[in-house]
C-alpha cells in the first residue's frame, strides 16, 4: 500500500511540474542585456585570429507592421587582435561603433519569438519553444548556412529566480579551437548558447565561434554561462553606441528610486513629462540639457507610465515601469 502511494504522489508531481514547465510562457524581460564574445581563428595558410567584446541591449518599444516589437541595439564591439598576416590577409579589423539591430517579438500563443532586421519589416523565426527531441532546428541561428542541420538532442529544464524555464540541447558541433566538442542550446526567455541572434555551430564553416556569457535585465544577473569571458558580464563601452537617430534608452527599466535617460543627441532646453496609465501628468521637468538626464521617482506609486520628451518640433515617447 505505501508503495503504491509513492508511485501516485511521485506520478502526480511529475506530472504537474512537467506541465507547468511547458504550459507557462516565459518572455524576455524589459530593459535586457546579453553580453556575447566573438572570435575569428584562420589557423592555416592565412592566419587571422581575433576577438570581439559587446553585449546587445533593449531600447524600447517600436511598431512594425502595427504589432508591438521591442528594440535591440548593440553596443560597442571592443577588438582584441591576437595575431594577423598583414601580407595575406589585408588590412586587420577594427573595434565597430554600436546601433540598432532589429526588433524582438515574443508570442505566447504560437510560443515562438520572432526577429526582424534592421532595414527590413520581414517578421523571421528566431526561437521556437515547440521542438521535440529529434527535430531539425529551424529559424535564423541558420540562415547563413541552410545545409547544416542541427538536431534536438534532449529537452530539460533551468532553474531561473525560483521557476523551471525549459532548454533545448542540440546535436553537438566540432570546435577546433579547442579540440573539443560544443553542445549548443536555447533557453526560453533567455537566449542561446551562441548570443541573441548569433548562429548556432559554425566553426567548421566559416572559422566563427560565439559565446553567451550572461543576460542580465533591471533586477541584476538573469543567467551565466559557463563560458569564461575576461570581460565577465560587464557591459561593454565605446564611442558611438547608440546610432540610431533621434532615439534614446533608459535604464534601468524598471526601476525603484533613480533611472537615466541617455541620449544620442544634446538636448538643449527640453521639456521632460511623465504621464500615468490615465494620462495625467504626474511630473513634468523644464529647461533640460545634455545627453543623460536623471528621473528621480519621489512619491509616485508603481506602475506604467509613458515619458516624453519634447524639443522644439520633436517629440519622444517610452514606456516607464516604476516598481519597489
Amino acid at each position: 500500500m505505501k508503495k503504491l502511494i509513492i508511485i501516485i504522489v511521485v506520478t502526480f508531481v511529475t506530472t504537474f511540474s512537467g506541465k507547468s514547465q511547458t504550459n507557462v510562457y516565459h518572455a524576455f524581460p524589459d530593459s535586457a542585456y546579453w553580453r556575447v564574445d566573438f572570435h575569428h581563428f584562420t589557423p592555416v595558410q592565412v592566419i587571422k585570429n581575433y576577438k570581439y567584446y559587446y553585449h546587445y541591449f533593449m531600447s524600447g518599444d517600436t511598431l512594425i507592421n502595427s504589432i508591438n516589437y521591442k528594440k535591440i541595439n548593440r553596443s560597442y564591439m571592443q577588438l582584441e587582435l591576437l595575431g594577423w598576416d598583414s601580407i595575406m590577409a589585408g588590412n586587420p579589423p577594427t573595434s565597430v561603433p554600436g546601433g540598432y539591430v532589429g526588433a524582438l517579438r515574443d508570442d505566447p500563443i504560437a510560443n515562438k519569438t520572432y526577429f526582424v532586421f534592421s532595414g527590413t519589416n520581414t517578421d523571421t523565426l528566431l526561437y521556437d519553444y515547440n521542438l521535440t527531441v529529434g527535430d531539425t532546428v529551424k529559424g535564423i541561428f541558420l540562415w547563413s548556412y541552410p545545409w547544416h542541420i542541427m538536431v534536438v538532442m534532449s529537452v530539460d529544464s533551468v532553474l531561473i529566480r525560483g521557476q523551471y524555464r525549459k532548454r533545448w540541447n542540440f546535436s553537438q558541433c566540432n570546435n577546433s579551437m579547442g579540440g573539443t566538442y560544443v553542445y549548443p542550446y536555447i533557453i526560453e526567455g533567455v537566449g542561446a548558447s551562441t548570443g541573441l541572434i548569433e548562429p548556432l555551430c559554425t566553426y567548421a564553416i566559416d572559422f566563427n565561434n560565439r559565446f553567451l556569457v550572461c543576460v542580465k535585465d533591471s533586477s541584476g544577473i538573469l543567467f551565466t554561462s559557463s563560458y569564461n569571458s575576461p570581460y565577465d558580464c560587464n557591459l561593454i563601452t565605446g564611442y558611438d553606441d547608440i546610432k540610431e537617430t533621434n532615439k534614446f534608452i533608459i535604464y534601468p527599466n524598471p526601476f525603484s528610486t533613480t533611472t537615466t535617460i541617455k541620449t544620442n543627441k544634446i538636448f538643449n532646453k527640453s521639456t521632460l513629462v511623465l504621464y500615468n496609465s490615465l494620462g495625467q501628468n504626474v511630473k513634468q521637468l523644464e529647461n533640460i540639457s545634455g545627453q543623460n538626464i536623471i528621473i528621480d521617482r519621489g512619491n509616485l506609486p508603481c506602475g506604467l507610465y509613458f515619458l516624453m520628451l519634447k524639443e522644439e518640433n520633436e517629440i519622444f515617447v517610452e514606456k516607464l515601469i516604476i516598481t519597489n
